[in-house]
């Protein structure tokens, strides 16, 4: 299996994932289809071996190219979580496993409903290898996580929970490079002591990665970098309080309540 991030937009990511049984691919969030059928031709990708398109939410910026992907690749099938996924053709629920789209992949839908009701991520492993990613759009980013526009702190909390839940070599592919912003967030908030935060400061000052953040990271790293995913944590509460007036709450949900809030003021940031 191998996962190809393509940069459409400002800052989305749209996905390929190829088998290597048979080098067919799956497109995933692929807003730009001209940018991601390009992207899968100079990987060898005919379009005969693009067999559908996983869809993580309704929002423009990552399913607006579903309607172009239809007529391109017609009888493909298009997957997502309601029907407002434009173009949908096979609806999908939490714990639905997709295992006979992609050979040698098997896909699990994650429902996490917050940012948006529909969001689903999906999980893939390959059978052969055990190598795993999980494509998580606008619900968990690095070391940050999606506004709450269609749910609430407990939804996102249930859904961050779920996330961490998957084994800790998953890697992460997220739905935006969110990534700056969010760590000057987060290093304000997590002690700079602990070498999570303190090695992605690093990978960011240091261009690592070509300032590419998305297929980096692990479940792992963000269980421990990622502050939303560290609402039960008496550091993060401590530090939240700090922020909160001097507020401190045990309470995981109203952690991820206020530290929603203060990323969304943009008050709050480290310089790094």
């Amino acid at each position: 299996m191998k996962i190809t991030p393509v940069p459409v937009r400002d800052d989305n990511y749209a996905y390929i994932i190829q088998s290597s049984i048979d080098g067919n691919a799956l497109f995933v969030d692929a807003y730009d289809i001209s940018a991601v059928q390009k992207a899968a031709s100079s990987l060898g990708i005919q379009d005969s071996q693009i067999v559908g398109l996983l869809t993580t939410h309704h929002h423009f910026d990552h399913s607006g190219g579903n309607e172009t992907f239809s007529t391109t690749f017609p009888n493909r099938p298009i997957f997502g979580g309601s029907e407002q996924i434009p173009a949908l053709t096979q609806k999908v629920k939490d714990g639905d496993y997709l295992n006979d789209v992609l050979k040698g992949v098997k896909i699990q839908c994650l429902a996490t409903p917050c940012h948006t009701q529909d969001h689903i991520c999906y999980h893939v492993t390959e059978t052969k290898t055990g190598t795993k990613g999980v494509f998580t759009g606008d619900t968990l980013f690095i070391s940050g996580c999606g506004r709450f526009f269609e749910g609430t702190p407990k939804e996102m909390l249930a859904a961050l929970d779920k996330l961490g839940k998957l084994p800790d070599d998953t890697v992460v592919y997220c739905g935006h490079e969110y990534t700056k912003s969010n760590v000057a967030f987060s290093a304000a908030i997590l002690p700079k002591s602990e070498s999570g935060i303190s090695k992605l400061v690093h990978d960011l000052q240091n261009g690592n990665n070509g300032g590419v953040t998305t297929g980096v990271y692990t479940i792992k790293q963000e269980k421990v970098h990622n502050p939303f995913m560290r609402c039960r944590d008496s550091l993060v509460q401590s530090m939240v309080a700090k922020y909160n007036q001097g507020q401190k709450s045990n309470d995981p949900v109203e952690v991820m309540r206020v530290l929603r809030e203060l990323k969304n003021g943009g008050q709050v940031k480290a310089n790094i």
